[in-house]
C-alpha cells in the first residue's frame, strides 16, 4: 500500500475559511452506478459506449492536515463522507491525464455524493503536481490486486 500523505503544501489547498478543513472517508467507486445496469452512465460519452463490468471501490482517508490524501485502500471500511463516482472509460481517460478530475465533475461524468467541502478539496488537490504519482501507486495497486 503506497501512503501518499505529505504530498503537498497547505497553502496548495483551500482553507475553507476561517474553520477547520473538512476531513473524512473518500471513496471511489469505478462502474456503472446507473439504476439500469444494462446500459451506459448517461453522459457526455460517445453513442454506443458499452455496459460497465463490475463496481470496483477504493477508500481513503482524508486528513483535516491539509496536505492530501492517506493511504488507499481497497472496499470501505465504514461509511463515507464523501462518494465520488465513474465510469470505467472515463476513470481511465483520468489516469492517462486526458481527463481531469475537476473537468469530469463539471461535465456530470464525475458522480459525487457526501460532503461538498471535501469535495472541493480533492477537486483541488488533484490539480496539483502531488496527483499524477499518486495515481500512478493506486493503478499499480489496482493492478496488482485485479490479478490476484
Amino acid at each position: 500500500m503506497t501512503n501518499v500523505t505529505n504530498v503537498t503544501n497547505e497553502t496548495d489547498l483551500p482553507t475553507g475559511g476561517n474553520g477547520p478543513l473538512p476531513s473524512g472517508l473518500v471513496t471511489l467507486i469505478v462502474g456503472d452506478t446507473s439504476r439500469s445496469r444494462g446500459t451506459a452512465v448517461a453522459g457526455r460519452r460517445p453513442a454506443g459506449t458499452p455496459a460497465a463490468g463490475p463496481l470496483v471501490q477504493w477508500s481513503c482517508s482524508w486528513p483535516a492536515s491539509g496536505r492530501g490524501p492517506g493511504p488507499m485502500s481497497e472496499g470501505c471500511p465504514g461509511e463515507a463522507d464523501l462518494t465520488l463516482s465513474l465510469s470505467p472509460a472515463d476513470a481511465e481517460l483520468v489516469r492517462q491525464a486526458r481527463l481531469s478530475p475537476s473537468v469530469a465533475f463539471m461535465q456530470g461524468r464525475l458522480k459525487t455524493s457526501g460532503d461538498n467541502a471535501l469535495l472541493l478539496r480533492v477537486l483541488a488537490w488533484s490539480a496539483t503536481d502531488a496527483f499524477a504519482p499518486a495515481l500512478a501507486a493506486w493503478s499499480a495497486q489496482a493492478e496488482a490486486a485485479a490479478a490476484r
